[in-house]
């Protein structure tokens, strides 16, 4: 071959590999790893921090859109879901927009179904991605959570030894709160460890085949098995026996594997609380806080207030809702969201909008399910056991938005969508893909515009002065009140 054709073939094999890279993937993976580890705003709240961030991420994936071929891979995703499922989405983002016209503030209403709009781009953008890329893409995956995993253990054990070498030169004792960094409350944390701890002992069992990397591998899930046990939030216990449940009934052979490793996971975490949290500051004498529940572990913890109000909500405005995000408007002050997803659609976007996010949520599980019980045996060990754990996650998830906020909060949403699309890419791959009509891209251009105009109209009255409305609202309270966070960490937005 002549030299100038050489040159050629290298230059455009150059300048085609960046629509060949997943950038979705990477823009979403970085946000997981950062927001829980460093504070992008340090002036405000972590819960701020990470929802600036998250608006800067909806830009970063938006400027993707001018990489040739990114735009069509998400529309070929949304082209290829069931018939039944695009349709029961558009209907019910219809009716939100009509909710939100409908409410007492519009703006905040928009904002609302403007983020869960870019978040369900984000969703087939990753989706895309992981269609074209091969399953070794599933061991990336993995690698990300466990940096993500990691680096919060290195803090985590930062903090601990700070607690047990510094602190009783200062008459501190050693509170167990602190170890729980990166969030504005340790139930959030919660929400990440639910979606990740599936996944941790994967590298132990894929490239544990040395006594020190094995050691260094089960190192990280260990501390957070620790911190799940140290925590007390009881949603993320639940949480994690249905999705192991899920990929018992579903994975075969490699759910039972990988569950073994999970009961392995959690006494090594036992033994780590009983050491370093029950053990070393006792023995050091040092006043010591837990945060157990078995006081009242049987108790609902005034869910059942915010329950009882959101009912109130549907039999009241039964067809469109108090509107998206008003909850937060017009509910008592116990929490701006009602711990349920189910029963935050119900009231806030009405009872069909509700009935047609619930559908499509247990179809896509169902279908999910189904795959894995039909693929486990007929691909290799490694990817059996995956998606075994990426069941085991959604499953997770699902369970733990009937009782916390995982939908509302700005890391776990991005990492339900992260996971969400990386099992429609799994799920689509299996069943083959179809080609995208003219109006189908056009609709979803359409809907991202839209989607993006009413973030920006809901965020830019607020975004320069949210340091002063948290003071103005604690200003005006009580001592000792705390803020409760919706979108931002003030999150009532008649306040």
């Amino acid at each position: 071959m002549p030299l100038d054709e050489h040159l050629r073939s290298a230059l455009s094999r150059i300048s085609g590999a960046p629509a060949r890279w997943p950038w979705a993937v990477i823009a979403v993976s970085a946000y997981v790893f950062f927001a829980p580890n460093f504070d992008v705003a340090f002036v405000l709240a972590w819960h701020d921090g990470q929802r600036i961030a998250q608006l800067g991420l909806f830009g970063a994936l938006l400027l993707t859109l001018v990489v040739s071929g990114t735009a069509a891979g998400a529309a070929a995703v949304w082209a290829g879901l069931p018939r039944t499922a695009c349709l029961s989405l558009a209907a019910a983002f219809a009716l939100g927009l009509a909710s939100s016209l409908y409410a007492e503030m519009p703006r905040w209403a928009l904002l609302e179904c403007g983020t869960q709009l870019l978040l369900l781009f984000t969703a087939m953008m990753v989706a895309a991605s992981r269609r074209m890329m091969s399953a070794r893409a599933d061991g990336a995956l993995v690698a990300i959570f466990f940096a993500t995993a990691s680096a919060y253990a290195v803090t985590t054990c930062s903090v601990y030894g700070a607690m047990l070498l510094i602190g009783p030169e200062y008459g501190q004792g050693f509170n167990i709160r602190e170890l729980y960094t990166g969030f504005s409350n340790v139930r959030f944390f919660g929400h990440i460890q639910t979606m990740l701890l599936p996944f941790l002992l994967l590298p132990a069992m894929w490239w544990g085949t040395t006594r020190l990397r094995r050691m260094l591998l089960w190192s990280v899930p260990a501390i957070w098995w620790m911190l799940a046990i140290g925590s007390g939030t009881r949603g993320t216990w639940a949480a994690l026996l249905a999705g192991t449940i899920a990929a018992l009934l579903f994975a075969g052979n490699a759910g039972r594997r990988w569950a073994k490793w999970q009961v392995a996971g959690l006494l090594c975490g036992f033994c780590c609380y009983a050491v370093f949290v029950l053990g070393l500051p006792q023995l050091q004498d040092l006043p010591v806080t837990f945060m157990h529940r078995t006081d009242d572990i049987l108790t609902l913890s005034r869910r059942g207030e915010l329950w009882s109000t959101a009912l109130d909500y549907v039999t009241r405005y039964p067809v469109f809702g108090v509107g998206p995000m008003h909850y937060a408007y017009w509910a008592t002050e116990v929490a701006a969201h009602p711990h349920n997803a189910v029963l935050q659609w119900l009231a806030e976007w009405g009872i069909p909008a509700a009935l047609l996010f619930t559908g499509v949520c247990a179809m896509g599980g169902l279908a999910l399910a189904l795959h894995v019980r039909r693929v486990t045996g007929q691909v290799d060990d490694r990817a059996s056991v995956f998606q075994a754990a990426l069941l085991a996650a959604l499953t997770g998830a699902a369970a733990q938005a009937m009782v916390d906020g995982i939908l509302v909060m700005p890391v776990s949403q991005t990492l339900l969508a992260l996971l969400v699309g990386w099992a429609i890419g799994v799920v689509s791959l299996a069943r083959g893909q179809r080609v995208i009509g003219r109006w189908e891209g056009v609709g979803l251009t359409l809907a991202v515009l839209i989607a993006t105009t009413a973030v920006v109209y809901g965020v830019a009255p607020e975004i320069g002065q949210l340091a002063e409305r948290q003071e103005a609202y604690l200003a005006a309270r009580n001592p000792g009140e705390i803020l409760l966070p919706r979108f931002w960490a003030q999150g009532w937005i008649n306040r």
